[in-house]
């Protein structure tokens, strides 16, 4: 009898898995048999991960979502195609000594727990390489960061502030950087994902990567939320870096010390003050009093670190 190509699943019993055999080989369940609709032989290959026990073997169970892949042509099947387009569930019982039995799959919620993971193992490559691209953009703009708050707060206008303010203003601008940093790979993650492997290898496990899938448009819409928030902290601590830099007060210059030496051979060294043009006023360092000095008086003046 000629089987159409049709897309659908199919449920299967215990006599259309008895002549199915599986096999471990490393971290891969290696399923075969005839298919349960074009009676053709197929065969599927799952990846798995164990883990050793201490304990021992165990018997391990496994819901798998199968399709037909059998080389035969059947009316209808699209190029490139292969099998009858029929899929169908059955759990597979690993056993201590390795042997691997099939027997039908009842449960609702592994089924679908195990055609969404033979969807996603279907497209994960291209997936991978996509987001890899999109993620390219964004590393990029993470980088060009580090050159938006270098032209913020370079050296020649942060060195004139006084010394309080530079790092009052430091501290505003790698928050500025850091928060722009955390939007970026927030929101990249949101958009695109992250990549990550999990171990699947019996139903508690599968269905824990189920529950983490039906989670992500949660999980997702938190990491945009706080990408946001993110984005928005580092324009506001953008705009107060700048505002900083053009408000902050500037370093006042340092009053020189000075050693002045009078024509009588007598010395005064303090530092120097403001006076009216003509006179040099000197406040004396030893006792603190201001020594008003005429400038003919003065057989020489040197500036000093100390007196």
């Amino acid at each position: 009898m000629t089987i159409n190509y049709a897309i659908e699943r199919v449920d299967v019993d215990e006599a259309q898995l008895a002549s199915w055999r599986g096999s471990i080989d490393g971290r891969k369940l290696n399923l075969a048999g005839p298919c349960p609709v074009c009676a053709h032989d197929t065969g599927q290959e799952v990846d798995q991960e164990f883990t050793a026990l201490a304990a021992g073997a165990q018997r391990r169970q496994l819901a798998v979502s199968m399709a037909c892949a059998c080389s035969q042509p059947h009316p209808g099947q699209p190029d490139g195609a292969d099998g009858c387009g029929r899929h169908w569930s059955c759990t597979t019982t690993t056993g201590a000594d390795g042997q691997v039995t099939l027997s039908p799959l009842a449960d609702p919620q592994l089924t679908a727990a195990a055609d969404a993971l033979r969807e996603a193992r279907a497209t994960q490559l291209a997936n991978l390489r996509s987001t890899a691209e999109k993620w390219i953009g964004g590393v990029t703009g993470l980088f060009g960061l580090f050159s938006l708050a270098g032209v913020i707060t370079s050296r020649s206008t942060v060195t004139n502030l006084a010394p309080g303010w530079q790092a009052v203003i430091a501290i505003v601008a790698a928050a500025s950087v850091t928060l722009a940093g955390l939007a970026v790979f927030w929101i990249y993650r949101a958009a695109y994902g992250w990549p990550v492997t999990r171990a699947i290898a019996d139903n508690d496990e599968l269905l824990n990567w189920y529950a983490a899938r039906e989670a992500a448009p949660h999980v997702q819409a938190g990491y945009l939320r706080d990408g946001v928030r993110a984005a928005g902290g580092a324009l506001a601590a953008l705009m107060m870096t700048a505002g900083l830099l053009w408000f902050a007060p500037q370093q006042q210059p340092a009053v020189p010390m000075v050693k002045v030496t009078l024509t009588n051979g007598s010395q005064v060294c303090g530092t120097l003050l403001p006076a009216t043009p003509g006179a040099t006023l000197v406040r004396r360092s030893s006792d603190g009093t201001a020594v008003d000095i005429t400038p003919g008086s003065i057989a020489a003046l040197t500036v000093v670190a100390a007196c």
